[in-house]
């Protein structure tokens, strides 16, 4: 059946215009199906709000509609977001689809809908973004600021004013980023064209070098689309899974063209006091040795979503002969050639590592998988994002659709679509039971996307490790744990024993807010938020929002979630 996607999407966004004008939370409510979504980002409170269920919205709207002053409602008039038919696979439902804007009481808003027929075959929405995209007065800038042509413009000089602008930034910023990789690099990138001084400071002695310490055969298991760069695409002869050592450079080459303050060598230190009354921090930074004292307005953590590496406590460590080490600190297989390695954990790293160790020549690799893993094929994950991030899309229009799906409807339909998830990756699943591997598909048949939001672990996504346990290459002890070192190995929960001239614990990281004390202290940590995973309605805990503590923040995440949502926070 064709439909007249215009005519049904400007009257749906009519009823809404009236029902809104008219703070009639019931009517806004009758535009929704009965289990609609209706996710807010800053429109109706200031925070990530995801709501399921008609009675649930208009619960939400009874104390937000009217005090949010939504008005102007119209379709949006990007060419690449006209309303449209689009299938949607897990529920094998048309849906008409399309963006719109409005104006409400913070600022400009923009929104996106998918409506699908009710019973009675009136369309209604199924799932609806409204964001607040700029501030009055505080619209973000298309253009790199202070780098607009000035000549012949009386009294202008491009490079005076920007070495006034660096010295503001150097001497009052406003905001201070604690960490310079993706995360703090794009939020940065942010904060400059919103013509906020913001400092983004790195402890290592060059923007890029995180990733250049991580284990050297690392590239990103993402196409490239997805971890595109704020404001800045890849050549276009960019590898599809850009390998380490180019992820970052192009974050050194990212932080130099997009104008970005970074002082390298340069750590926060211990413990910042935040001042109420003026709404700002005294921070001391050790910068190449020599102390700065600053006072930013905000502090924005982005270390990354994992803390410190996480070994747990064995007996018997102190006998053991061998060498024993993080993945963290993993520097390549050709260390380990003619020698036997145990890796600990099963999962991303866990078998990158196991690989490598493969073609490097070890003597024998052998994995320890202590309970299930989530394992999908690279190929798999690669064909889905394609579906968002597709070529013939811009990253930021493609982002905008991507956010537009509340996280937990994500869920509700992958777990819907578990048995096609396991009939897709039938073959990779049965080399990997040859193997010994034990399978799953997340605990609640979620699929390894959200695993990787809830839990950043408990999953690999496969690019040739299962043909090497299929074969025998990597073996597997699985449904063990590790009880006690010998001088010569490890015994297991099972009773077998190990020999080993190595072992590599791929066993995570513990959590960022732990960490985060000695930095900041029990009072302030402890009224902060959780870091990382979902809440109770699928909003990402902790990162880009309200910490629980004023001027204080944090930026997690993968590059889309650091992309999108680095507009929010600033």
């Amino acid at each position: 059946m064709a439909y007249d996607t215009r005519h049904i999407a400007s009257s749906w966004l009519a009823a809404l215009a009236s029902a809104s004008q008219a703070a009639d939370v019931s009517a806004v409510g009758g535009l929704f199906l009965r289990n609609g979504w209706l996710r807010d980002v800053l429109v109706f409170t200031w925070d990530f709000r995801s709501l399921q269920g008609r009675d649930t919205v208009e619960a939400y709207l009874s104390n937000t509609l009217s005090d949010a002053q939504v008005v102007e409602l119209q379709l949006d008039s990007n060419p690449l977001l006209q309303t449209e038919a689009s299938f949607i696979p897990q529920i094998h439902a048309i849906d008409v689809e399309f963006a719109f804007t409005f104006e409400c009481h913070n600022g400009h808003g923009r929104g996106y809908a998918r409506l699908l027929p009710d019973q009675d075959s009136i369309f209604k929405a199924f799932t609806v973004l409204m964001m607040l995209s700029d501030l009055h007065g505080h619209e973000e800038l298309g253009t790199l600021p202070l780098r607009d042509d000035l000549t012949g413009i009386p009294g202008r000089d491009m490079q005076k004013e920007i070495a006034e602008w660096t010295r503001e930034v150097e001497t009052e910023p406003y905001v201070l980023i604690v960490g310079g990789a993706q995360a703090g690099l794009q939020l940065a990138a942010r904060f400059k064209s919103m013509k906020i001084p913001t400092l983004v400071i790195e402890q290592y002695p060059r923007v890029g070098d995180v990733w250049r310490k991580r284990y050297p055969t690392l590239t990103l298991h993402t196409i490239k689309k997805h971890h595109t760069l704020l404001y800045q695409p890849f050549p276009t002869n960019w590898p599809e899974y850009t390998p380490r050592d180019k992820l970052a450079d192009w974050l050194e080459h990212y932080a130099s063209i997009q104008d970005i303050i970074v002082w390298t060598n340069s750590q926060l230190q211990p413990q910042p006091i935040y001042d109420a009354t003026s709404g700002t921090w005294d921070v001391t930074i050790l910068r190449g040795g020599v102390q700065v004292k600053l006072r930013p307005a905000h502090i924005v953590v982005a270390t990354g979503t994992l803390g410190k590496p996480y070994i747990p406590d064995i007996p018997g460590r102190s006998e053991f002969q061998g060498q024993v080490s993080h993945s963290d600190r993993f520097d390549g297989g050709a260390h380990y050639a003619g020698k036997d390695v145990v890796v600990v954990g099963a999962g991303n790293s866990s078998i990158d590592i196991c690989q490598d160790l493969v073609y490097s020549g070890a003597q024998s690799v052998t994995m320890i998988q202590r309970s299930s893993t989530c394992v999908m094929s690279r190929d798999f994950i690669s064909t889905v994002m394609r579906s968002t991030w597709s070529d013939d899309l811009p990253v930021e229009v493609a982002d905008f659709k991507a956010a537009a799906w509340p996280l937990g409807l994500q869920k509700k339909l992958s777990i819907a679509t578990e048995g096609a998830m396991w009939e897709a990756e039938k073959e990779l699943h049965d080399k990997l039971r040859k193997g010994g591997v034990r399978l799953n598909m997340g605990p609640e048949g979620q699929g390894l996307y959200l695993l990787v939001l809830e839990r950043f672990g408990g999953y690999w996504q496969d690019k040739g490790g299962a043909d090497l346990i299929g074969n025998g290459s990597i073996k597997v002890k699985s449904g063990v744990s590790l009880e006690r070192f010998t001088e010569s190995g490890l015994i297991l929960s099972d009773g077998s024993e190990l020999s080993a001239d190595a072992v590599i614990f791929a066993t995570g990281y513990v959590p960022m807010k732990e960490v985060n004390r000695k930095l900041f202290g029990d009072e302030i940590v402890d009224r902060t938020a959780d870091i990382y995973g979902l809440d109770a309605e699928g909003e990402l805990r902790g990162s880009y929002r309200p910490s629980g503590h004023p001027g204080l923040w944090y930026a997690t995440g993968d590059f889309f979630i650091s992309r999108f949502n680095s507009k929010p926070l600033v």
